[in-house]
């Protein structure tokens, strides 16, 4: 199937009308296409954030909100998690999910519409912040991160979890071939919409590679920058530590981003 990633001034809309259409069935979707293993993956993701039981986390690009929860369970009644995603229709699915996991949390939790490239949000309000499975869906990477690292406090992580760029002989052919041919097999199937899972492996193509997310997180300021590897490389996990009040960012940009996404 032949398939062009949209321009760098189509993206931000090009996103959001792919994640509106599919947000009813994403979960499931999502369980489908990495087998189950992406809880394992945000898990670990969260572990990283050393969450603080009053602490205050936000959740960039929360989708529809599954990250959001594992952070908040993790908290005490005086904790607080911030999601915060540009799909209106990917946070109607997330405010149903709180609706049916509402007992299982203490902690506050905020779901927010908003520009990851433009975080409504005052300088160190947070405790730390993630993003999973979004930052390859921005249309500015550094500005990105840039962004997360300036609303997080001194001393807090901030963090990121996307596709790799696996190395492992065989192992990589046989998951670009899955990544490719089959994942969009399974988008059809189960979502009756090929076009937005082949956008899926596509858009990892011009994603940078660890060393380059690394690069990134380091330009934003942040410090003990570390990449841990997962599924044999095929997915990244970055984390950095702040070092000061956050960047100095920009704030005119409309840019728009969406997240969570596999």
């Amino acid at each position: 199937m032949s398939f062009s990633l949209p321009t760098a001034e189509e993206k931000a809309e090009y996103v959001l009308r792919q994640f509106d259409r599919i947000a009813q069935k994403y979960d499931l979707t999502n369980d489908a296409i990495s087998m189950g293993m992406h809880h394992a993956w945000k898990k670990r993701a969260v572990s990283e954030l050393g969450l603080k039981p009053d602490g205050t986390y936000l959740d960039v690009c929360c989708g529809t909100g599954d990250l959001t929860l594992r952070i908040a369970k993790n908290l005490s009644k005086n904790g607080k998690v911030f999601g915060l995603d540009f799909s209106p229709k990917m946070l109607a699915v997330a405010h149903q999910r709180l609706a049916r996991h509402a007992s299982e949390t203490a902690a506050e939790i905020t779901f927010k519409e908003g520009d990851a490239l433009q975080l409504p949000f005052a300088n160190g309000t947070f405790d730390g912040a993630i993003v999973s499975f979004g930052l390859r869906n921005v249309t500015d990477y550094q500005r990105g991160i840039n962004e997360m690292t300036r609303v997080v406090k001194p001393g807090g992580k901030v963090i990121n979890l996307d596709l790799g760029k696996s190395t492992v002989p065989l192992f990589c052919q046989l998951f670009a071939f899955y990544f490719r041919q089959i994942v969009p097999l399974i988008g059809h199937a189960l979502q009756s919409d090929k076009q937005a899972y082949t956008y899926l492996p596509v858009s990892n193509s011009a994603y940078p590679n660890p060393q380059g997310i690394s690069e990134i997180f380091k330009t934003a300021g942040l410090n003990d920058v570390k990449h841990i590897s997962l599924a044999l490389g095929s997915v990244a996990l970055h984390v950095g530590t702040v070092s000061h009040a956050g960047s100095s960012v920009d704030r005119s940009s409309s840019d728009k981003s969406s997240g969570d996404k596999i």
